[in-house]
């Protein structure tokens, strides 16, 4: 397994850490005329010996805890994993983003592939992949700061 990504040590109990991980997921936060979120809404859950949550409505990026009891509190290891529905449906968009603009470059009355248009196709691609790579950034910066806000209102004492 590869190394976490973050590690967080409370003076608390590993269980006071997972109940207070478990009393911050899975809440449907008041909605904007009862429809439009105006908070981000984490969910998750909870394994043996740790955690897994995702925004409601970004879920590409997840956040897994691994909850581990030390001399005086807990450590909290966290790695941000990429989900596996996500890996696939990556693959397949690029794919298929290739597949398609290349026939369509091979269309006639031009049936050729000019160096203009592999590199329209490879830039096309390039910001498509900056786009995902920032999006999942976001995510990532998201459910850091949840983890950091759920686990230091926990070493805390809060609510």
């Amino acid at each position: 397994m590869r190394p976490p990504d973050e590690v967080l040590e409370v003076a608390l109990a590993p269980a006071a850490v997972l109940a207070k991980v478990a009393a911050s997921v899975n809440r449907r936060e008041k909605r904007l005329f009862g429809i439009v979120k105006t908070k981000k809404e984490f969910v998750g859950a909870l394994f043996d010996g740790g955690f897994e949550v995702w925004e409601r409505q970004q879920r590409a990026i997840h956040l897994v805890g691994l909850v581990r009891a030390k001399r005086g509190g807990t450590r909290v290891e966290l790695r941000y994993v990429l989900a596996p529905v996500t890996r696939v449906v990556t693959v397949i968009f690029f794919a298929l983003y290739f597949i398609g603009t290349v026939g369509l470059s091979l269309r006639a009355p031009d049936p050729g592939l000019s160096a203009v248009e592999l590199v329209a196709i490879v830039l096309g691609a390039a910001l498509l992949a900056a786009g995902f790579a920032y999006t999942a950034r976001r995510q990532r910066a998201d459910l850091a700061a949840f983890a950091a806000r759920v686990i230091n209102e926990e070493a805390a004492g809060g609510a």
